[in-house]
Order: structure tokens, then sequence, then C-alpha cells
């Protein structure tokens, strides 16, 4: 279950990085992964009240945004700026895990 919602997407977006696609078609690659892991993300949380879930989920849905502005050509973010926030997101989502450590798992 893990590997379909978090595992897969992410080394599908990372897959995409090999062929050398735009900028335009690897932002749609992530739109859509990103998307997808905060499906599951909200699911999750509502379905079990963890803490990362509630923190993730929102943040992988700002990243999904970002990659679908970025593939619709409504923003022109420079070279660098488009890994770094994919990248960004990427920590955020694993940071995400950090208060379950230090306070508490569930909400």
């Amino acid at each position: 279950m893990i590997l379909s919602w978090w595992g897969l997407p992410v080394a599908i977006g990372t897959l995409a990085n090999f062929p050398r696609l735009s900028q335009r078609a690897d932002a749609s690659v992530w739109a859509v992964v990103f998307a997808w892991m905060a499906t599951g993300c909200l699911l999750n949380a509502r379905r079990c009240h963890r803490v990362h879930c509630f923190i993730s989920g929102p943040v992988l849905l700002l990243g999904a945004a970002f990659a679908a502005l970025s593939a619709s050509g409504v923003i022109e973010p420079a070279a660098g700026m488009f890994s770094n926030i994919i990248n960004g997101t990427l920590l955020l989502a694993l940071l995400a895990f950090v208060p379950e450590m230090v306070w508490k798992r569930y909400a």
C-alpha cells in the first residue's frame, strides 16, 4: 500500500528526469505525482488522523499546484528554481514526520 501511494510516484517523478524532458513536461509529471501523493495523505489523515498526514497533504498539494502552474505556462520559474521547489516539497513532506517524533503521533 505504501509503495503504491508514495514509492511508485516518487520513482516515476525521478525517472522522468532521465530522458531530458522539457521543463513543462517534467512539471506535468510532477503535478500528477504530487496530486496522487497528496490524495493518499489526505485520505490517510481523514481515516487515521496521523499528524504527518495533516502536514504533508497540504504541502504536496502546494507542490502539485506549483508544478501544474509551471506546466501550463502560467509561471515560468528559472531552471534551478523548479528543481529546488520539487526537492523542497519532497523534503517538507519528509520533515512532516518530525512533529510525530517530538509530540504525538495522532491528532
